[in-house]
C-alpha cells in the first residue's frame, strides 16, 4: 500500500513539473494587451483608451474608438487570444482572437475578426487600433475619388454656406515617432440649418505667410456619409468633430508656413435613404 501511494506522489510530482514546464510565460506586450482587453471587457473604456497610443487617438477619435470598443466587450466572452506574434526587434506585436462557444461561426467572417496590435513605444507597450487606422486612412482616398464636385453641389453649397460653420481648421504634420508621420487636417463643423447633409466639402487653400498668393488649394470633405459604417449625414444643429487623416503630405508647396483659408464648397442634401440608421431596421 506504502509502495502504490510512493508511486502516485512520483507521478504527481512528476506531472506537475511537466505542467509548470509546459506553461508559457507572458511577454510585456501580451500582458498589456490582455490588460486592455479585460477594460474593454469590464467596460472601463476612459481607462482602456489611455492605453491607446498617439496615432491611434488622433487619428480614430473617441467617437469611433466607442463603438468599436462596446462592440468587443459586447463579444468579449466568446473570444479566445492566440499567442502573440512578434517583429523581427520586438516592437510590435500582433495578437489575434477567435471566436468560440456560440459564435465559433463568425471565424468563417473575415471581417468580424478581431486582432489586437502592440506597440513599444518610450512609455511602454501601448496599443495600436491598426485595423480601423487603415480603414479610415482608405476611407479618405476614396472620398476624394468617389464624391465628383458636379454643378449641382456647388448650387447647393452657394445655398446653404451662410448656414453652415467649419471651425478652428487647423493642419499639419503629426510626428507617432519610429519615423512615422503623417499629415492630418481636424476641425469642427456645424449645422445651423435645417436639413441634413451627406456631404460637406470644404475648399482649403494653403497661403503664403502674407496670405496674399494660394500656394495650394484642395476641397476636402469634412462631413462624408457612409451609412454602411453607421457614419451619418449631419444632422439640423449638430456639430461635430471631424479628422481627415494620411493624405500626402506632397501636395504641399515647401513654402508653406501654416496659414489657411477655407470655405464651404460643396454641399449634398441627404436624400432619404441615407438618413436611416441601421439600428433602426432592426437587422
Amino acid at each position: 500500500m506504502k509502495k502504490f501511494s510512493l508511486i502516485l506522489v512520483c507521478f504527481a510530482c512528476f506531472f506537475s513539473f511537466i505542467s509548470i514546464g509546459c506553461t508559457r510565460k507572458k511577454n510585456e506586450a501580451e500582458q498589456a494587451v490582455e490588460t486592455y482587453f479585460e477594460l474593454l471587457k469590464q467596460r472601463n473604456f476612459a481607462k482602456a483608451w489611455d492605453m491607446l497610443d498617439e496615432e491611434s487617438q488622433a487619428v480614430v477619435g473617441q467617437e469611433t474608438f466607442l463603438n468599436d470598443a462596446r462592440n468587443i466587450s459586447l463579444n468579449s466572452m466568446f473570444l479566445k487570444m492566440k499567442p502573440a506574434q512578434m517583429n523581427a526587434d520586438n516592437t510590435r506585436a500582433i495578437i489575434e482572437t477567435e471566436y468560440v462557444g456560440q459564435k465559433v461561426a463568425m471565424n468563417e467572417l473575415p471581417e468580424a475578426k478581431i486582432t489586437f496590435w502592440a506597440n513599444k513605444t518610450s512609455d511602454g507597450w501601448k496599443i495600436n487600433l491598426h485595423r480601423r487606422i487603415e480603414q479610415l486612412k482608405e476611407e479618405a482616398r476614396q472620398a476624394s475619388i468617389e464624391i465628383p464636385i458636379d454643378a449641382e453641389l456647388l448650387e447647393t453649397a452657394q445655398k446653404y454656406k451662410d448656414q453652415i460653420e467649419i471651425i478652428e481648421l487647423r493642419n499639419g504634420e503629426v510626428d507617432f515617432g519610429n519615423g512615422i508621420t503623417q499629415y492630418m487636417m481636424d476641425a469642427t463643423v456645424k449645422n445651423n440649418s435645417d436639413q441634413h447633409f451627406s456631404f460637406i466639402g470644404a475648399l482649403v487653400k494653403f497661403m503664403d505667410e502674407e496670405e496674399e498668393t494660394v500656394l495650394f488649394e484642395k476641397t476636402f470633405f469634412v462631413i462624408y456619409t457612409r451609412v454602411i459604417d453607421e457614419v451619418y449625414p449631419i444632422a439640423p444643429g449638430e456639430q461635430r468633430d471631424i479628422i481627415i487623416p494620411g493624405y500626402d503630405a506632397g501636395d504641399i508647396d515647401g513654402r508653406w508656413t501654416g496659414k489657411l483659408q477655407w470655405e464651404v464648397h460643396a454641399v449634398k442634401v441627404a436624400t432619404p435613404a441615407e438618413r436611416i440608421r441601421l439600428e433602426d431596421l432592426n437587422l
